[in-house]
C-alpha cells in the first residue's frame, strides 16, 4: 500500500511538471499558443540529453511562474525537427526565446537560474535584476520574508538592509554607491537588499513599516535597531557601518495641508470636484520627500501669483501617502510628480519645480515636446570598431592575429561610459598603425556567444589570437590603457580554446 501511495505521488507529480511545461512538435500549435498568450518564453534543445542542466532549471522555473506567464519546451532533434526548422533555430545546445503579444519579443539575455528566469518572466520587459549586475556581488540579495528572517537570525556581524523597488529612481541612484561600500566593507558588516516591489513581500512592507524608497534598516544580533537617515553615498554608509548609532529624533513633520497658502489641499473628498476646473496643477507628493520639500515653496510661490494676478488656473496639492487609492489611480511610483488637469479629465505630466517656470506653464498650459528618439545602436555609429555577431565572431577572429573583444549591453551604464574611449582607442590605433582590431559584440542580441564565453557582467573584454582565446582585459578603461594593452598582447598558450 505504501509503495502504491509512492508511486501515485511519483506519477501525479510528473503529470504536474509536464502540465506547467508543455512539449512542442506542430509550428500550428505553437502559433495557436501565440494567439492567445501574450508572455511566452520558449527553450529550444539540441536534445534531452545534451540540454538537460537547462532543461532542468527551464521547469522548475515554470513551476513558480504558473499563471504568470507561458513556458515551452521544443526538442529540434525529435518529432519537432520540422517546426525548428521553419522557424529558423538551430539550437547549440539551447536557445531561449521570448514571445510578447503574438511575436517574438527577444532573446533571453539573463543568467541560466531559476530565479533569473522567473524574475525575467515576471517582468521580460524591465531592467535586469540589481542583484544579476555583476557590479553588485558584494551585496547580500534576500529574495523572500523567510530568507530574510533566516539571514538576521543566522548572521552575526552587523547588517544594513536596504528596501528598494525597482522602478524607484532614488533607489537607481543608491545602488552603485551601496554597492561600492559593500565591497569596503567585506568583513566588516554586510550590506543587504530585498525587493520589496514583489508580490510575495508584501508582507515585509507591512512588517516593517515601508512606506517609501528607499528605506533602510539596520540590525544587531537579529533586531532592528535604527533607520539609516545619512548620506545616500558610499562615504556615508561606510562612516556609518563603522560607527553606528542613533540618529538625533526628527521634528515632527508639517502637516503642509494645515499650512496657510493659496494652494489647494486635495484629499478624497474635494478631489473629483475639485477637478471640474478648467485648468487644474497637482501635486503629488509625500511629507517625508526631500524633493518636495525643496519645492513647497516654490509652488506655494506660484499659486498666490496666480491669484495675484488673474492666471486661469489652480495649483493643488495631495498627499500621496494619505490618499494611495487617488495616487495609484495615476500609477504615482516617485514624489513630487505633477500632473495637468483639464476639464476634469487628466491630460499629461508636467516636469517644472520652481515658481517662475510654474507659472509660465499655467498661463499657457502646453503639452511638453516627446522624448528624445531612442540612441543610436553603436553598431551604426560611424568607428573604427567592428562590430560583431553569432554569423561573423568565428570567421573575423581567425582571419585576424590580434583582436580585443568588448561584450556589452545596450542599457549598461559601465558601458556607455567605457564606448568613447574604447572608440578613440580603435582610431588611434589605426592613426599610430598599432597591428590589432577593436571589435564589440552586443551581447544581449548574441546570447549564443554571451552563453559560450560565459559573460555574466558587462563590458567584459577578451583578447583573441588568431581565433584562440587568450585572456581577459583587466586593465584601466582608459584609450591609452587599451593602446598599451594591444602594443604588447599576452603570449598565446597551447592550452586555449578554439573558435
Amino acid at each position: 500500500m505504501i509503495l502504491l501511495c509512492g508511486i501515485q505521488h511519483f506519477q501525479a507529480k510528473q503529470n504536474a511538471q509536464k502540465a506547467t511545461v508543455e512539449e512542442l512538435t506542430d509550428i500550428k500549435d505553437f502559433k495557436k499558443i501565440l494567439r492567445t498568450k501574450n508572455n511566452v518564453l520558449v527553450c529550444y534543445i539540441i536534445s534531452q540529453k545534451q540540454a538537460s542542466h537547462i532543461v532542468r532549471i527551464f521547469k522548475d522555473a515554470a513551476e513558480v511562474v504558473k499563471g504568470q506567464g507561458t513556458m515551452l519546451l521544443v526538442d529540434c532533434s525529435g518529432d519537432a525537427k520540422k517546426m525548428c526548422k521553419k522557424l529558423k533555430v538551430s539550437p547549440e545546445p539551447f536557445m531561449l526565446k521570448h514571445y510578447k503579444d503574438g511575436d517574438f519579443h527577444k532573446d533571453y539575455d539573463r543568467l541560466e537560474t531559476v530565479q533569473s528566469m522567473v524574475n525575467f518572466m515576471r517582468d521580460p520587459a524591465g531592467d535586469i535584476p540589481w542583484e544579476e549586475d555583476s557590479m553588485a556581488v558584494d551585496v547580500v540579495h534576500i529574495s523572500d520574508a523567510l530568507s530574510l528572517a533566516k539571514f538576521l537570525r543566522k548572521e552575526v556581524r552587523p547588517i544594513l538592509v536596504l528596501f528598494y523597488a525597482p522602478w524607484c529612481g532614488f533607489c537607481k541612484q543608491l545602488k552603485p554607491e551601496y554597492a561600492a561600500a559593500a565591497t569596503e566593507l567585506k568583513g566588516h558588516s554586510i550590506l543587504a537588499a530585498i525587493d520589496v516591489n514583489r508580490p510575495e513581500n508584501a508582507i515585509i512592507r507591512q512588517q516593517y513599516n515601508i512606506t517609501g524608497f528607499p528605506m533602510l534598516l539596520y540590525f544587531e544580533n537579529g533586531h532592528q535597531k535604527f533607520m539609516y537617515e545619512g548620506e545616500n553615498n558610499k562615504d556615508g554608509l561606510i562612516g556609518f557601518m563603522k560607527n553606528p548609532s542613533k540618529p538625533p529624533e526628527k521634528p515632527k513633520q508639517e502637516d503642509w495641508s494645515a499650512v496657510k497658502s493659496d494652494v489647494v489641499h486635495l484629499t478624497s473628498e474635494n478631489f473629483d470636484t475639485v477637478m471640474k476646473e478648467p485648468s487644474v496643477l497637482v501635486m503629488f507628493y509625500a511629507p517625508w520627500c526631500g524633493h518636495c520639500k525643496k519645492m513647497k515653496p516654490e509652488y506655494e510661490k506660484a499659486a498666490a501669483t496666480l491669484k495675484a494676478e488673474k492666471i486661469a488656473g489652480i495649483a493643488a496639492a495631495i498627499d500621496a501617502t494619505k490618499e494611495p487609492e487617488i495616487a495609484a489611480r495615476y500609477n504615482i511610483r516617485g514624489y513630487p510628480t505633477v500632473k495637468y488637469f483639464k476639464a476634469g479629465e487628466f491630460a499629461f505630466d508636467v516636469n517644472v519645480r520652481d515658481a517662475a517656470k510654474i507659472t509660465e506653464f499655467m498661463r499657457d498650459p502646453r503639452e511638453p515636446p516627446p522624448p528624445p528618439p531612442p540612441e543610436t545602436p553603436w553598431s551604426e555609429e560611424l568607428s573604427e570598431v567592428v562590430h560583431l555577431t553569432e554569423d561573423t565572431f568565428k570567421t573575423f577572429l581567425k582571419k585576424k592575429k590580434h583582436v580585443l573583444v568588448m561584450f556589452y549591453a545596450p542599457w549598461c551604464g559601465h558601458c556607455k561610459t567605457m564606448k568613447p574611449s574604447y572608440s578613440l582607442a580603435a582610431l588611434e590605433m589605426k592613426q599610430e598603425h598599432i597591428e590589432g582590431v577593436l571589435a564589440a559584440v552586443d551581447a544581449t542580441g548574441n546570447p549564443k556567444l554571451s552563453n559560450r564565453f560565459n559573460i555574466v557582467g558587462f563590458p567584459t573584454l577578451k583578447y583573441f589570437n588568431n581565433g584562440k582565446f587568450v585572456s581577459d582585459y583587466d586593465r584601466k578603461r582608459t584609450a591609452e590603457d587599451i593602446k598599451t594593452f594591444m602594443k604588447s598582447p599576452p603570449s598565446v598558450s597551447s592550452d586555449k580554446d578554439e573558435l
